[in-house]
């Protein structure tokens, strides 16, 4: 194909995505921006050789970008990319405390959704440049995309869509299911509604025992096996809950990349999408994307459902200027750690309520 694509902010994930994407057969030309060019070449030679032992030879190009500074409109305009990805964040996940083998720290008792501002502020700024470049693109923005993504939809430009998170319980489904049932898993048809905590809630030795709440429909062969996969669902799972989990992200953004620029429908699973907080099984056709829920399901049961697992994340509600309320247990977290009362966040202060919870965390 002769599709563009534009990767900003080279972390594990991004790395993942341009190793994944390197070998997809989807693009003519993959761009690395980043802050440093000697990282930016680097990470190519390595996908290069990878990908081009493999078989796939793309245009790799390396820029130096900056989206916090204005520079960046002209850039964005230039590289003129059929898809942009980004993932920034001011502190990934996992230096919080998930890999450290630390003990519980006060940092760690604060759920996850109170460091929604590390996400959303370079998200934001992002935001505000690709506004201002005004190219036409499809923007996937993977930070956190069940709760950022609808945020920004609602203050202004929203990302067309995020990934993972509901798409991959999915795969676990088919695969149990194919198993058992003694069947190709493609042949295993799930639809799910489900919100960011709904995976770490089945991808464990043993499952937790009240799943945050969601919706499913499985058909084999025109047969409702819903059952079956709820069971599935169930199924210990053990998970290493690493860096490692990047490669499994980056397949689920190469799923989204194929549908937005497949020439025919695509039926799949997306976070993040139409302004809604979640995730949903999709149809996307011409890039365009809609809902595709199980014929017994309304629109507002669906999201009604997402927004309920929410808390679980440490979320009350986002609303409809896009900012995002916490928990009282979030808010309480965040003032043992802080010493601040920290109730909500919005894209426009996300950077100040940054900056002051990476004080006590770096």
């Amino acid at each position: 194909m002769s599709a563009t694509l534009l990767i900003v902010s080279l972390g594990e994930l991004g790395t993942n995505v341009l190793e994944a994407a390197g070998r997809s057969g989807l693009f003519e030309r993959i761009v690395v921006a980043s802050r440093s060019v000697e990282k930016a070449r680097a990470r190519i030679n390595n996908a290069l050789l990878g990908c081009g032992i493999d078989g796939f030879f793309p245009r790799f190009e390396a820029v130096g970008f900056d989206f916090n500074e204005p520079a960046s409109v002209a850039a964005l305009r230039s590289i003129a990319p059929d898809i942009v990805f980004c993932a920034p964040t001011l502190l990934p996940w996992w230096k919080v405390g998930g890999l450290d083998g630390a003990a519980e720290t006060p940092a760690e008792k604060v759920p996850f959704g109170g460091y929604v501002s590390l996400q959303l502020a370079p998200m934001a700024m992002f935001r505000s440049r690709l506004a201002e470049a005004g190219i036409d693109t499809h923007w996937i923005a993977a930070s956190f995309p069940d709760v950022v993504n609808p945020s920004l939809a609602r203050s202004g430009l929203g990302p067309c869509c995020g990934i993972g998170n509901v798409r991959e319980p999915v795969a676990k489904i088919q695969a149990l299911l194919g198993g058992r049932l003694g069947v190709a898993p493609a042949q295993v048809e799930v639809r799910l509604v489900a919100q960011h905590a709904f995976e770490y809630a089945v991808f464990q030795a043993e499952p937790a025992a009240e799943l945050p709440p969601y919706l499913l429909e499985v058909v084999v062969d025109g047969k409702d096996c819903t059952a079956m996969g709820r069971e599935a669902l169930r199924t210990p799972f053990p998970f290493p809950f690493d860096l490692h989990f990047n490669r499994i992200t980056a397949s689920a953004a190469i799923d989204a990349m194929r549908a937005l620029l497949h020439p025919a429908p695509v039926r799949t699973h997306l976070p993040g999408v139409l302004g809604l907080v979640g995730g949903y099984p999709v149809r996307v056709a011409n890039g365009q994307i809609d809902l595709d829920l199980a014929a017994h399901w309304s629109k507002a049961q669906a999201i009604a459902i997402n927004e309920s697992s929410l808390r679980w994340d440490g979320v009350e509600c986002i609303e409809a200027d896009g900012t995002i309320v916490f928990t009282d247990e979030t808010t309480r977290a965040l003032h043992i750690l802080t010493g601040a009362t920290i109730a909500q966040v919005h894209p426009d202060n996300a950077a100040e309520q940054a900056r002051f919870i990476m004080r006590f965390l770096v």
